[in-house]
């Protein structure tokens, strides 16, 4: 047996896999680029380590990709068979039980509940309360964030490994329910003891524009650059933030050029980089920026292989909204039957989901960017009240309610420069 930094135990008589395990667990806080690689490097050393199949599954399905989720079928099975052979901690077998919850029955809300009882149990285990921070944050669902990372948080001190990433996800989080001033401080805080928490900068991000402090979000994120280097994917939406900044200052130029070189510099597989592009490029265009087809027919190419994945549901409206910018009326038609035949059989969250807001606001975003206003403006308003239930965060569901206001405003010009 070893144990982590915090006391946590982990079914291994290998040092070197603990070591590196933990190595993966600091990266995935720090949104580092090198998370998977020091996990694989981990589970090298020691293919039995329970604890490394599961934090892998559990990340995979948290990418919502249909593959990966398969992928995350094979960490189930890998952490099964590990268990079998070797047994595991009460906490490792419910981190299995949280993946199976979530890979085999779409229970994602049954599997952050396992994971929050897990952090009950032992409040120091910050991979079960990170992961349940990232599956509450897919289900839209701020308040239930915010209690688990309270109720760790006294038991936690400044000089445990980890703790400024607690203070980030209690910055999003505090955030996220509306203590603007305190999820500021807390988020200051946070990037003050480790300068490459993302997440808690990000949540200052946040609570700055919420605030309509957009010259200090840009000065903010302009000291957080030199930070950035070794971040994953979650750098681009770093500049996604920057990007809205300067847009609501009008400084659309430079918006475009964040776009163009940092937001989407380069196609990428991530679904949530696809939904930063999609959503700037669309403000880009109410702010009458001409973005030009081609940005959109990239998104569209990724959006049209991603149509049938039902992975999360804030992510299939970020794709409705890519097809019909880009004029594929047949692909848009394909989507919207498929996700009302996945709400249809009630199979999963995603379903859930889908049947109480989702495809009315799918149905509405394709109306807006048709350019018929009055079904638009319908569809819109009725899902606003239950978007966040689509998951993502206040600033990027304001994509949806800028969408609608642009329907009630400016009903003549709603569809014009998409499709």
């Amino acid at each position: 047996m070893q144990y982590d930094p915090r006391g946590l135990a982990i079914t291994t008589d290998n040092a070197g896999a603990a070591t590196a395990l933990d190595g993966a667990v600091m990266a995935l806080l720090a949104q580092k680029a090198d998370t998977t690689a020091r996990l694989a490097a981990a589970l090298a050393a020691d293919p039995l380590l329970v604890a490394g199949h599961a934090m892998a599954g559990l990340t995979q399905m948290m990418a919502a990709r249909r593959p990966l989720m398969r992928q995350a079928g094979d960490s189930l099975a890998a952490a099964r068979a590990a268990l079998a052979l070797r047994g595991g901690t009460p906490r490792e077998r419910a981190l299995v039980q949280a993946l199976a919850a979530w890979q085999e029955g779409g229970a994602m809300e049954r599997a952050a509940d396992g994971l929050e009882s897990i952090v009950q149990e032992d409040p120091h285990d910050i991979l079960a309360l990170r992961l349940s921070h990232g599956i509450r944050f897919m289900l839209g669902d701020a308040p239930a964030m915010r209690h688990a990372v309270e109720q760790a948080l006294p038991r936690w001190t400044a000089a445990m490994p980890g703790y400024a990433y607690l203070l980030g996800c209690h910055a999003f989080a505090l955030e996220e329910t509306g203590e603007l001033t305190r999820a500021e401080h807390i988020g200051r805080d946070a990037v003050t003891m480790a300068p490459d928490d993302l997440w808690g900068a990000h949540a200052v991000a946040h609570a700055l524009g919420e605030q309509g402090r957009m010259r200090e979000g840009i000065a903010w994120l302009r000291w957080l650059e030199p930070h950035l280097a070794g971040g994953g994917n979650f750098v681009r939406h770093v500049h996604w933030h920057q990007a809205l900044f300067h847009l609501a200052l009008g400084q659309t130029a430079a918006a475009l050029t964040l776009h163009d070189t940092r937001v989407w510099a380069a196609p990428s597989d991530d679904v949530r980089d696809l939904m930063n592009a999609a959503s700037l490029l669309w403000r880009l265009e109410a702010h009458g920026v001409a973005v030009g087809r081609q940005r959109w027919q990239e998104l569209a190419d990724i959006a049209e292989q991603r149509s049938a994945d039902h992975a999360w549901a804030f992510a299939d409206l970020h794709h409705v909204l890519c097809l019909a910018a880009a004029g594929r009326r047949a692909a848009v038609t394909e989507m919207l039957l498929g996700i009302a035949a996945h709400a249809a059989r009630r199979g999963d969250d995603v379903a859930r989901v889908h049947e109480a807001v989702g495809l009315d606001a799918a149905h509405g975003i394709a109306a807006a960017m048709a350019g018929d206003s009055a079904r638009a403006e319908r569809l819109l308003s009725a899902a606003l009240p239950r978007l966040h239930e689509t998951g993502g965060s206040h600033a990027q569901r304001a994509l949806f309610q800028a969408m609608r206001d642009h329907a009630m405003l400016q009903p003549d010009t709603i569809g014009a420069g998409w499709g």
